[in-house]
């Protein structure tokens, strides 16, 4: 028969005890706090008031979100300064991935838009995953005596910096794709920015800007309306949503080719399982039938791409648009 001595017993129990303190202690607090996440409610910060493109998308995806993880998934509208209030909101919060800031196209227009920024655009965030793709359309109010894109363009040509373009504010997708129009057309126009698509929008409905190009998600229905115009669409493509509806290089702007896309990001210093597991959550998300019809029915294109591939597309982004502000001499007005 098997016996042990005291001696013997009181090594095994110590070598035992050693192991799993070991294997504590091998978990740290941050491994821990990635396994149980998430654990409480999780903040979306948008740069825009409700009722725009980001807003609508943050909104759709945080409530499949939420249905996801049992956790409530909060959208938290902070408007202004060209998205930079929203940026600094979300890297003033810990690095936990429970305060997420949506963006879009002007994020990465910022760096070279403005001589100094409080953050380093490309360090200091990090992607987490694409929520949607979608065109923007150009709309004009129904008083502008023109009916096609060539009508805007000679109409600016004859009135310089008086053809006057309205956007959700400054080094937004509204401002890059107006400002792109112009070089593009080699014709000079007036850009007016505002804290948002939606005011915008209002303030051309009264005639009190002349055109816009706006995501197809929020100008379509002024259109359907009645209250706008609609002369071409962004994209290199027609979209399925206006089929009827020509695209800008059609119009005899050549080479124009532009669609908004909105990122998810958290501060650069979030765990990477939690990144992961965030990322893994709004694929699961926008890849279920509800959203991909939603999204469809918007003109707009469920997000695809891994936190690496968006990393290296947000890059080049940022360097596209480098290119276009020093062309146009595009300033935040």
């Amino acid at each position: 028969m098997f016996t042990m001595n005291k001696q013997h017993a009181c090594s095994l129990f110590a070598a035992a005890l050693a192991m799993i303190t070991t294997s504590v202690s091998a978990q740290s607090p941050s491994d821990a706090a990635s396994a149980s996440f998430p654990s409480k409610a999780v903040k979306l910060v948008v740069p825009f008031p409700p009722g725009g493109a980001a807003d609508v998308f943050a909104r759709t995806v945080g409530q499949k979100l939420a249905e996801d993880w049992g956790q409530p998934v909060l959208v938290e509208n902070k408007p202004g300064a060209g998205g930079r209030i929203a940026t600094r909101a979300v890297l003033s919060t810990p690095a936990d991935g429970y305060t997420l800031l949506v963006v879009t196209v002007g994020h990465a227009v910022n760096p070279s838009l403005y001589n100094s920024l409080p953050y380093d655009t490309e360090k200091d965030l990090t992607p987490v995953a694409m929520l949607a793709t979608l065109p923007s359309v150009l709309v004009v109010n129904p008083s502008l005596p023109v009916q096609s894109v060539s009508d805007l363009v000679k109409l600016a040509g004859s009135k310089p910096n008086q053809i006057i373009y309205a956007s959700s504010g400054n080094a937004t997708t509204s401002h890059v794709a107006g400002a792109l129009l112009a070089s593009r057309a080699g014709v000079q126009m007036m850009h007016v920015p505002y804290k948002g698509s939606a005011p915008a929008l209002t303030d051309l409905i009264a005639g009190q800007i002349n055109f816009m190009i706006d995501p197809i998600a929020t100008a379509m229905p002024h259109v359907q309306a009645g209250r706008l115009r609609a002369l071409a669409v962004s994209s290199a493509r027609r979209s399925p949503l206006a089929p009827d509806l020509p695209t800008i290089a059609e119009g005899g702007v050549k080479g124009y080719d532009f669609a908004a896309w909105f990122m998810l990001l958290a501060p650069a210093k979030t765990p990477g399982a939690i990144i992961d597991k965030t990322h893994q959550a709004v694929a699961r998300a926008v890849g279920t039938e509800a959203i991909r019809k939603n999204f469809s029915g918007r003109g707009a294109e469920a997000g695809q791409g891994s936190p690496a591939e968006l990393k290296a597309f947000l890059s080049a982004e940022i360097r596209r648009y480098s290119e276009l502000v020093q062309a146009t001499g595009m300033k935040a007005d």
